[in-house]
Order: structure tokens, then C-alpha cells, then sequence
């Protein structure tokens, strides 16, 4: 039985209080407990401070016991989930053991494969490369320079197409650094394997039953996860295949546009000097060098595809590009001044001696005197002397029925028999002959039919343009 003491509001014991006494004061008033024992009763007194003091050991108590209560808990759950962990890692060690076992072998075959494959790859693609690096050759001859002025100009054009086979270059360097790092890892991995392998045999707990079971059960499921990566390595080599071929046939394609572009241009030029030029090149000496039994193509590389018939139409092209080169270094078509000015043109003109209308049959080209005169085109030199009017003269036999000649020369500088490139330096500009001061008489003979050489110069300006 409790009995509370109540204090008056104006008790003065309150005066020298502070705060937290007073609060005490107010939750824990002053008690007295009264215990009756037969007749005897007997009082408790329960102060403040005791109060307080009994709510905070009981309070530290309580907590207390929850906390070493949840410290045990704690405790056997940990244990539970460290057991768990051990008989995990049990059987993750088995499984570990069971690949390395398998995976061993597997690494000696993978790097045996990759070894082969390799090689095969590098064996290809110095196939392709050696192929691309034919096209462009052919590319980059038929982009020589045939004139004085246009080196510059075959420089880029050299560099442009050796594109494709730098990159390839590249390409090669990249999958070989890539293969070296991979059989170093592959040859890492083994090492560790064995290690494992070694390892494992003085492992007590592994038995070799459970260990069997883990290698066959592993088999069959890496047996299956390889069929299906086969299957998708398929899937993606082919589509590798026919990117490859799709991006060999645009190079094939780009090399035609670019053959075909300079075969029209080549041919649109020629015109101008009005002879047919597939009659000039049956007529050239490179016509009249091939030969052989004929042996029919095979059905297989008649239906070879369309990548195969690409490169059958790109040979042909370039063939013919190289041919038109041919045929543009042995005609007359350079001028075979550096600078000059035109004095008297190509046909019915009055005669500078008599006054009479009379035929020029070539024309008269003033520069500088005894400036250098160069060969037109290559050939070979026929004449190189006297010749009555013409003077000091300088014959040149092209082929293919052309004839260029050069007059009224103050020094000749070639002999006869000698062969020539376009280019090549003749002699010196005068007036020896029949001339009435000193220039180039030049003349273009086709079949001994004289033609203007004008055309054959513009022809010139044109097919060498930069």
C-alpha cells in the first residue's frame, strides 16, 4: 500500500531546488510504504532520490538483458551462417577442382587451335593483302607521271590508293599484339591449373567419388554451352564473311569507278587527235607479244560468284588502263618546248619566201634560242641529221604508224637507232634549212599522212593536266 506525500504549492523546502530536483520531485514525489505484518504494522519511507535511483538500476538492467539476450542470438545465427559459408565453400571448392580438372586439358587444345588459326589468319590476310597491294599497283602505274609537270599531282594519288593496304598493315600488327597477349594469359591460366590440380590431391575432405560425379556432370553441360556457342560463332563468322565481302566488292567497285574514270578521260583525250585508238593499241607492240595455248575456263570459276566477277572486270579494266598508259607514253603528245608561242598553224598558208599559197604540214613554234627540244613521246630515233629544207632534223618512230619530227634544229643531240622517252632532250631550237629565223618546225605523221599537231599537243594538255 502506496500513500503519497503531497507538498503544498508554496512549500518552503521548494526555495532551494533547482530544475531537475523539482522534476524529480514531480514524477517521484516522496512516498512511504506501509507494511502490515498480524498486528504489527511497520512504514517505509521512499524518497525522491531513492525513487530515481531504483528506475535507473532497473532500467539499466532490462537493457542490459536484451542486449546480451541479442548478443547470443547474434551469436548462434553467425555460427549458423559461418557453417553455411564452410559447406558452400565445400562445394565450391569441389566444383572449382572439377573444372581445372577438365579445363587443364582444354587450355593445352584451345592454344594448340589458337596457334593454327592463327597462322591461317596471318596466311590469308597476307593473301588479301598481297591482292590489294596488286590492284593498287596497278592503280598508282597507271597514276605515274607522264609529263614534267605532274609529279605533285601522282604523289596524292599514289598515297590515296596505298590506303587500303597501310590499313591492312595495321590490321595485321593489331591481331598479332592480340594473339601474343592471349597466349600469355592462356599460358598463365595453365600454370595456375596445375598448381590447383597438384594442390588438390593433398586436400583431405575431397573424395575422388564426388569429384568424378562434379567432372561428368560438367561435361555434359559444357558439351551443351559449346553446341550452342558454335552455333552462334557460325551464326557471326558468317555475317563476318559476307561484311568482308561486302566491303571487298566497294573496293573493287571503287577501283573500277576509278579505272573507268580515267580510261573515259584517257579516251575522251585521244579523240581529240581524231585516230582510233583501239586500232592503235592492236597495232602497238604490246599487241603483238602474247601468245599460248588456249585452255577454257573452268565451270567452277565461271560461276564463282559476284565477288569473283568483280575482280575478273577490274583485271580487265586495269588491263586496259595499262594498255592507254602504254599507248600515252609513245604518242607525240607533249609539247616539246618548256615555253613557246605558235608563229604559223598547220595547213594552206602563204609561202615566207615566194608569197605563194602553198601547204604547211606542221607547225612553227618560237622560244627560246637554242632553248632545249624534247622528245613528244617515246620511241626511237630513225633520223638524226640533215635533211634538205628541214634543216638539222630529229625523226622518231612511235610505233603504231606515228612519227613525230623536229626541224630547223641548231644542235642535235640524239643519234640515230637511239631509243627515247617522252621527254627525252632532242637538241637545241635554231634556223638551219629553209627558215627565215629560228624556231620548231613540228610535225605528226600517221601512216606517212600528215596530221596537225595541234591536236595532238591539246590532246596533251589535257590527258596531263594536273
Amino acid at each position: 500500500m502506496f500513500s503519497g506525500k503531497q507538498h503544498s504549492k508554496f512549500d518552503p523546502r521548494d526555495r532551494g531546488l533547482n530544475r531537475i530536483q523539482k522534476s524529480l520531485q514531480r514524477f517521484f514525489p516522496e512516498r512511504q510504504l506501509i507494511v502490515r505484518s498480524g498486528e504489527r504494522m511497520r512504514t517505509l519511507r521512499l524518497s525522491t532520490n531513492r525513487q530515481a535511483a531504483l528506475v535507473i538500476a532497473a532500467l539499466v538492467l532490462g537493457a542490459w538483458t536484451l542486449f546480451s539476450s541479442g548478443l547470443a542470438m547474434n551469436h548462434s545465427e553467425r555460427i549458423g551462417a559461418k557453417n553455411i559459408e564452410v559447406k558452400d565453400a565445400r562445394m565450391g571448392y569441389e566444383q572449382l577442382l572439377a573444372q581445372v580438372t577438365i579445363y587443364k586439358d582444354r587450355v593445352a587444345v584451345l592454344t594448340d587451335e589458337l596457334d593454327q588459326n592463327y597462322t591461317k589468319s596471318l596466311k590469308l590476310m597476307k593473301n588479301k593483302t598481297a591482292a590489294h597491294k596488286s590492284v593498287a599497283d596497278a592503280l598508282e602505274l597507271q597514276n605515274k607521271g607522264n609529263s614534267r609537270s605532274g609529279k605533285s599531282k601522282n604523289k596524292v594519288n599514289a598515297s590515296r590508293d596505298s590506303l587500303v593496304i597501310d590499313k591492312a598493315k595495321l590490321d595485321l600488327d593489331h591481331a598479332d599484339e592480340e594473339r601474343n597477349a592471349l597466349m600469355e594469359e592462356l599460358s598463365d591460366l595453365e600454370n595456375s591449373m596445375l598448381n590447383v590440380v597438384a594442390h588438390h590431391q593433398e586436400t583431405p575432405f575431397v573424395t575422388t567419388d564426388s569429384l568424378e560425379l562434379r567432372q561428368v556432370a560438367l561435361q555434359r553441360d559444357l558439351a551443351m554451352a559449346e553446341r550452342e556457342k558454335l552455333i552462334q560463332k557460325i551464326g557471326s563468322l558468317e555475317g563476318e564473311i559476307r561484311n568482308m565481302e561486302s566491303n571487298q566488292l566497294l573496293l573493287y567497285h571503287r577501283f573500277s569507278e576509278v579505272a573507268e574514270t580515267k580510261i573515259t578521260g584517257i579516251e575522251n583525250s585521244l579523240s581529240i587527235t581524231g585516230l582510233d585508238v583501239d586500232l592503235l593499241l592492236k597495232t602497238g607492240p604490246a599487241s603483238r607479244r602474247q601468245g599460248g595455248p588456249f585452255v577454257p575456263l573452268a565451270p567452277v570459276i565461271q560461276n564463282s560468284g559476284l565477288l569473283q566477277e568483280s575482280l575478273y572486270k577490274l583485271n580487265a579494266k586495269l588491263d586496259r588502263l595499262q594498255e592507254l598508259q602504254g599507248l600515252l607514253a609513245r604518242m607525240p603528245l607533249d609539247a616539246p618546248l618548256d615555253k613557246f608561242h605558235l608563229t604559223d598553224r598547220f595547213g594552206v598558208r602563204k609561202d615566207p619566201f615566194t608569197g605563194r599559197f602553198a601547204q604547211h604540214l606542221g607547225l612553227d613554234l618560237a622560244g627560246t634560242y637554242k632553248g632545249s627540244v624534247f622528245s613528244s613521246g617515246s620511241g626511237k630515233v630513225v633520223h638524226a641529221g640533215w635533211k634538205g629544207s628541214y634543216g638539222r632534223l630529229v625523226e622518231i618512230d612511235h610505233g603504231m604508224g606515228l612519227i613525230s619530227r623536229y626541224a630547223h634544229l641548231a644542235k642535235i643531240s640524239v643519234e640515230e637507232g637511239q631509243v627515247v622517252e617522252r621527254g627525252t632532250r632532242l637538241g637545241q631550237q635554231g634556223c638551219t634549212g629553209r627558215c627565215t629565223g629560228d624556231h620548231l618546225h613540228f610535225e605528226v605523221l600517221y601512216n606517212n599522212r600528215h596530221l596537225n599537231p595541234l591536236k595532238f599537243l591539246r590532246a596533251g594538255t589535257d590527258v596531263f593536266k594536273e
